[in-house]
């Protein structure tokens, strides 16, 4: 068996073979905004009540250019990343979701999970999705190699419950996506074990009022692509895929060899999946159709490392190109970078490409504008008029002209890897690990 932290440690590695392409490592799970424009677990202390600080200068994040709107202190144990939502942050610190009036920084509303750890072993774990308005609090509690007491909350953006589900099973549980009017979830444990090793659950609970949908067998659920029809549920070797509806298992697939997956995506009667593979011939993306899972045609020769599914198929990795569901490439930017959780635009997309930050042309892959970065900054939220971009490894964020790339302001957090940034009409929200929060306007 691999450990769960072997192999998080190994994919960072090898995504940082590709210059300013890996993702934030060390802190899982990875919150996301699922209605972005076309769009972790430390130790958990008791939280505090937020108050804005008293002048801008108190705050330990450090702006160039700008100056934070205010700052808030929630207390330590900040366990996900900011999600922005309808005049509200929302963060969870310990087993707590904070709303915070993203105008004033004052604390709006908390939520109490009744996820609780049990005196000093284990620690709370969350996850906060924010999907078509509302959101999505998944709490439990981490034990190092395993999970448990999962519970998923739906809360307006005003801190009122609409529904609480239960899962009864133990393990890391994670959001794989939502399609079909339900949100899939995944579980697995430290001890990953092979694509038909079974012992683990991928769920679908309806949106409407939280009733589980199906429940069906799989190994480890490491994460995946939910469409309308179907959900490719991605495993350390491979991918199992269900339909959304029913749970029918439509089939399992694993490349050959011993590669790990590397990303997932789901659009046009098919299901995309990415090989971590960087030499040889053997292909590093798979297209296959969803119904039966036979192959309909694949990439070689390039290395893939994201995924993404907007009308077109979207690579990321060595180069980033659009290939139309069928296969024909309709355009390849030779530099590179990320598209897992990078903004898109109606008609441009954010990357990352030799220490820069990059905007291509959706339509034609031309390079729109590019901004001097670190090397690992990765576009990360989309506001106003600017893009947000955050290098984890640096403890930098930066927010350009989403018109032109020139720089606003460059921002330094104090601590470990922060967390990922969140973006409104008005400004960013920037967040540490200790539970701080602050504004900084664009």
């Amino acid at each position: 068996m691999v450990s769960r932290r072997t192999t998080l440690r190994l994919a960072g590695a090898g995504l940082l073979g590709l210059a300013g392409c890996t993702d934030r490592g060390g802190r899982t799970p990875t919150a996301t905004q699922s209605d972005t424009p076309d769009g972790s677990t430390p130790d958990g202390g008791g939280p505090t009540d937020g108050t804005p600080s008293e002048t801008p200068g108190d705050s330990r994040i450090d702006v160039e250019g700008a100056s934070p709107t205010w700052t808030a202190s929630l207390g330590d144990g900040l366990v996900t990343d900011p999600v922005y939502a309808d005049g509200h942050v929302a963060v969870v610190v310990g087993t707590t979701v904070y709303g915070v009036d993203a105008a004033t920084g004052e604390t709006a509303w908390t939520f109490e999970s009744p996820v609780s750890p049990e005196g000093d072993y284990g620690r709370p774990a969350a996850e906060l999705v924010r999907h078509d308005g509302v959101l999505y609090a998944l709490v439990g509690i981490s034990v190092g190699t395993g999970a448990h007491d999962h519970v998923l909350h739906a809360l307006t953006p005003a801190g009122e419950e609409r529904w609480t589900y239960e899962s009864g099973t133990g393990g890391f549980h994670t959001v794989v996506g939502f399609g079909d009017e339900a949100v899939v979830l995944g579980t697995s444990d430290d001890a990953i074990g092979p694509v038909d090793s079974g012992g683990h659950a991928a769920i679908a609970v309806n949106l409407a009022d939280g009733r589980e949908r199906w429940r069906a067998e799989t190994a480890d659920a490491m994460g995946g692509s939910v469409g309308d029809d179907f959900v490719a549920v991605e495993l350390y070797g491979g991918v199992d895929c269900f339909d959304v509806a029913t749970g029918e298992r439509r089939f399992q697939f694993a490349p050959d060899g011993d590669d790990r997956i590397s990303a997932t995506a789901v659009g046009g009667g098919r299901a995309f999946v990415g090989v971590d593979r960087y030499e040889g011939d053997e292909p590093t993306m798979h297209a296959l159709f969803a119904e039966t899972g036979a192959m309909d045609w694949s990439l070689s020769g390039t290395v893939v490392s994201s995924l993404r599914y907007r009308g077109d198929l979207y690579v990321g990795g060595e180069t980033v190109a659009r290939y139309g569901p069928t296969g024909p490439r309709r355009w390849s930017f030779d530099g590179g970078g990320l598209l897992t959780g990078v903004p898109f635009d109606p008609d441009a997309l954010y990357t990352n490409a030799d220490s820069s930050v990059v905007k291509l042309s959706r339509e034609t892959g031309a390079g729109l504008w590019t901004a001097d970065a670190t090397d690992l900054a990765i576009p990360r939220a989309r506001g106003g008029d600017a893009v947000v971009s955050a290098d984890g490894q640096a403890r930098t964020v930066f927010a350009h002209s989403a018109g032109d790339g020139s720089e606003l302001w460059r921002a330094s957090l104090p601590g470990e890897y922060p967390p990922t940034p969140a973006a409104g009409d008005d400004g960013a929200i920037l967040a540490t690990v200790d539970g701080e929060l602050a504004m900084v306007p664009f």
